[in-house]
């Protein structure tokens, strides 16, 4: 792919003012593209630069309701586009309706039924912080100054539709190793620092979904914490069989449909815990770079077919 590497991939954000988005929905696709090279990074289509054949362009869907046709107008000049959907768990965005002749779609937090014909598809993905407090941990707990995997199991975060009160509930009749802090709202409990620091202490994490799809961002949190995340099987939305081998393909990761069997999985999970760990944190970095790769793939096929 040498030919690739010498022609400049500029990154449309569709509705980003700051050109890049610093949210759980942005950083592992930002650093997938940081891994391909990818940029000038810009803020609407004003500064494209002269000459531009092709781009990726990122549609932050939830925020560009009711703008289906711009975003049809803009990338229709373009020779080629490699589109990448997110932050839109909710669907409100038609992103399988966007036509080009020459066209590339990925979707985050896909909708059964709505995105089967996507290219490929992505996951929520960690905070833009969560590899530094990981760094910090490590080095604390080098010196001494902080604990390493005492919590047998951790879950921090809203309780706010039935998934998640089934999950809590069910967590609730353990009476040993874990810890539960539940919050009222999206960054209304716990700083972001201790949150982060319960998960490393963590060695399992259950993750029930979010409101809308059953992917949620400290599932991938937990694995950059190196803990095992329990995936949720349904939303309160849909419940779909198999919707985690559709995003992820083969993968190690416990999934779980009815929340009351969780003390049960938890248990058998710690029985062979640092086995299972290993095979999971493996998994996560193979994932990680055959995204990588697969942007890179993708790019140049795209890139060869408009030649």
């Amino acid at each position: 792919m040498e030919e690739l590497k010498k022609v400049e991939i500029p990154v449309i954000w569709h509705s980003q003012q700051d050109a890049r988005g610093h949210y759980n929905c942005t950083t592992f696709i930002n650093d997938i593209m940081d891994s391909n090279h990818c940029g000038p990074h810009i803020a609407g289509w004003d500064g494209i630069p002269k000459g531009t054949e092709g781009a990726i362009v990122i549609v932050h869907g939830g925020r560009e309701e009711g703008r289906f046709q711009k975003l049809q107008n803009d990338i229709l000049p373009l020779e080629w586009v490699l589109l990448i959907f997110l932050g839109d768990e909710e669907g409100s965005f038609p992103a399988e309706m966007i036509e080009h002749p020459n066209k590339v779609w990925w979707v985050q937090e896909p909708i059964p039924g709505r995105h089967d014909h996507a290219n490929r598809f992505l996951i929520d993905g960690y905070t833009p912080k969560t590899r530094k407090f990981v760094t910090f941990h490590k080095a604390l707990v080098s010196m001494g100054k902080s604990k390493k995997k005492d919590l047998d199991w951790v879950f921090a975060g809203q309780v706010t539709h039935v998934r998640r009160r089934d999950c809590v509930d069910a967590l609730r009749t353990i009476d040993w190793g874990g810890v539960i802090v539940e919050t009222k709202g999206y960054c209304q409990g716990v700083s972001i620092e201790e949150y982060h620091d319960l998960l490393l202490r963590a060695k399992i994490v259950p993750c029930p979904s979010g409101p809308c799809a059953p992917d949620a961002a400290r599932a991938w949190e937990a694995l950059e914490c190196g803990a095992i995340p329990i995936l949720d099987e349904y939303s309160p939305r849909f419940q779909c069989d198999g919707y985690w081998t559709k995003v992820l393909g083969p993968h190690p990761l416990p999934v779980i449909r009815d929340w009351a069997a969780l003390p049960f999985r938890i248990k058998e999970l710690l029985e062979d815990w640092p086995a299972k760990a290993s095979e999971c944190q493996r998994w996560w970095e193979s994932y990680k770079a055959w995204m990588k790769a697969a942007l890179a793939l993708d790019l140049y096929e795209l890139h060869l077919r408009h030649k």
